[in-house]
């Protein structure tokens, strides 16, 4: 109950549970949005979404900054998922295209490794395993409604200005973390000591092309389900 393992039983229950999660929210989303509209039931469930989204972005990050846990190089809100909470939270609220397509896109290729890779070291017995759950949960049930409830559909002109953007705010944390030592992002110098995808990438700071490369593929990839649906410039 003090430490976490990755492949351990309790890294599957995990997964199981936000699944499950993930799931239900689909299902809801499907039943609610094509024929109720503007339902109560509908705007109860984007309102909780937000809220979490928002809630659970100030407890993780707040997490640090109280008990004497501040540092530097783990305590700043820079981490992609970090920023996806608060993507999401806008996404929810103002249903506009880049909000909704950086989360789209985060999601499937960014934040997912989180999941399948989690850089957490403590077990149920912390407060912060359950912060890092929480927080990491409204990704993906953030994602589902803007798919399933909100019918977001990516376009090619969604995919260049997410990678854009996705690119951008990498070249900047990696000079950040340059300068730094610091590894916001994992583009920084040093390696999460848990087994990771940046194991098989080789040496910095040549790794970072491979991070990005891979990145830009993973995009693609997300593109081909939407091809023969209509995604227009």
């Amino acid at each position: 109950m003090d430490t976490f393992t990755q492949g351990s039983i309790l890294h599957g229950v995990c997964l199981l549970v936000c699944a499950l999660a993930t799931g239900v929210t689909v299902l809801l989303a499907r039943r609610v949005a094509p024929i109720q509209g503007r339902s109560k039931l509908r705007t109860g469930v984007r309102h909780f979404l937000i809220t979490g989204c928002v809630v659970s972005w100030i407890l993780s990050n707040g997490y640090f900054f109280v008990g004497g846990r501040f540092s530097w190089d783990l305590a700043l809100p820079l981490q992609f998922c970090n920023l996806a909470n608060l993507i999401a939270a806008i996404a929810l609220f103002t249903r506009r295209r880049t909000p909704q397509a950086l989360m789209y896109f985060w999601a499937f290729a960014l934040c997912i490794w989180a999941f399948i890779t989690p850089s957490l070291y403590v077990g149920p017995a912390s407060l912060w395993f359950w912060l890092f759950w929480m927080y990491h949960l409204f990704i993906p049930l953030s994602t589902a409604w803007i798919l399933a409830g909100d019918g977001y559909r990516p376009t090619w002109a969604d995919w260049r200005r997410s990678l854009l953007l996705t690119l951008a705010y990498m070249s900047f944390l990696a000079l950040l973390d340059a300068m730094t030592g610091w590894n916001y992002g994992f583009v920084g110098p040093s390696l999460p000591t848990q087994k990771n995808l940046l194991d098989f990438l080789g040496a910095y700071p040549l790794r970072l092309l491979w991070m990005a490369l891979i990145g830009a593929g993973l995009f693609l990839l997300l593109m081909l389900p939407w091809r023969r649906k209509g995604a227009q410039e």
